[in-house]
């Protein structure tokens, strides 16, 4: 199988490069509260999935600076 980030928005349900991480995480009104109980959508990819979303953040931030 091919990791595209199309196959990886549709699979987590939005995009995680664009989304703000209120929107995410809406339970998480400030930085020092953590509701254990809340399973992070990202857990729905593999390792593999997950190396590409980061090189492609790492990318977006070098283009950005």
């Amino acid at each position: 199988m091919e990791i595209t980030y199309e196959s990886i928005c549709k699979k987590l349900g939005f995009d995680p490069l664009t989304t703000d991480s209120k929107e995410i995480y809406p339970q998480h009104k400030d930085a020092f509260f953590v509701d254990d109980a809340f399973e992070s959508p990202f857990k729905k990819l593999f390792p593999e999935e997950l190396d590409f979303l980061i090189e492609l953040y790492r990318e977006k931030k070098i283009k950005t600076a």
